[in-house]
Formats: structure tokens, C-alpha cells, sequence
């Protein structure tokens, strides 16, 4: 059953959530978790359920990709009007030292910077339901996986856009 909360958890559960993942320390974050957390975030190659893929996650991907993660509460916490859950914005930053898999990007060597929007359900005093949301776009052109935009590469990807949506509409005629 979701918990109701007030300002004074909300600030210091988020505090000890973001201090565990500034640590890169995946079992401390997942300690905050609950056994059955739903856990939505783009960067994971799929929806995770259980403390213990959120653990692999944060072990096997995040910081392995960003060794060096740092996040810093941008605005919030704000409470939902029932007292359900919490959103915060937040900043991270890193370097991308080691590959990004799934699905298989190489490291860049580069500082990356994003924000996210995130909201936040618990249950007995852990988090139970947890969802990022991020400008993925802006995260892929950082890392290489998308050019940016106006580059000679972007206009080349436009360009082979509009070949093949000519082709789908023919295809379809």
C-alpha cells in the first residue's frame, strides 16, 4: 500500500538516494528500493522490477558507463497533492569512460550533462515505484549515437529520411 509523505522525508530520502548513486555504490541504492520496486528509466534496456535488477543496473551499466555519476537536485522535491509520491528535477553529469550495454556504445571519453524529471512512489519508507524521464535525443548526440544537429552528418540523415519515406509512400500507392 503507497505510503503518504511529507517535505521533511521527501528531502532526506531523496538526499540518501542521490548520495548512494554519486557514490556509484549500486547496493546502497538498491538498500532504498523495495523488494518488488518498479523501476521506468530510458537509459535501462528494459522496465525493472525487483531491488535486484535495480542493483545490476546501476552496477552493470550506469557505472560502468559513468564511473564518475554526479547528481545534483536541480528543483524540489514537490509532493503530489495526496501525499502519494514526490518529482524532482535533477542534473547528471559524468564522464563516459567505459561502453554503455546494452545496446553496445563504445565509451566516448566525454563529459555528459542531462537533466531529468523524475517521480517517485513509496511504500513503508522505501521507494517503490520510481519513474525517469529524460531527453534521450540530447543524451545520444552527446555520446556520438545521433550527429548533431546541422552537422554535415544530420543533413545526410535527413536527407536518407526523406528517400526512405518516399519509398514507404510508393510502397503503399
Amino acid at each position: 500500500m503507497p505510503q503518504t509523505i511529507d517535505a521533511a522525508f521527501a528531502r532526506d530520502f531523496l538526499l540518501r538516494l542521490h548520495a548512494a548513486a554519486s557514490a556509484r555504490d549500486p547496493d546502497a541504492v538498491a538498500s532504498l528500493c523495495a523488494e518488488d520496486i518498479v523501476w521506468e528509466d530510458p537509459a535501462a534496456p528494459h522496465t525493472l522490477r525487483g531491488r535486484e535488477a535495480v542493483r545490476a543496473f546501476h552496477r552493470d551499466i550506469m557505472f560502468v558507463a559513468m564511473p564518475d555519476t554526479r547528481i545534483e537536485l536541480i528543483e524540489g522535491p514537490y509532493l503530489a497533492l495526496d501525499g502519494s509520491g514526490v518529482a524532482a528535477r535533477l542534473r547528471i553529469t559524468g564522464t563516459m569512460t567505459g561502453p554503455l550495454t546494452p545496446p553496445g556504445f563504445a565509451p566516448t571519453g566525454e563529459g555528459l550533462e542531462f537533466e531529468t524529471a523524475e517521480f517517485s512512489r513509496f511504500d513503508n519508507g522505501l521507494l517503490a515505484h520510481h519513474t525517469v524521464v529524460l531527453n534521450m535525443l540530447d543524451v545520444a548526440r552527446q555520446i556520438g549515437a545521433v550527429p548533431r544537429a546541422g552537422s554535415v552528418a544530420d543533413r545526410v540523415g535527413v536527407w536518407m529520411q526523406h528517400v526512405s519515406a518516399f519509398w514507404v509512400r510508393a510502397r503503399s500507392d
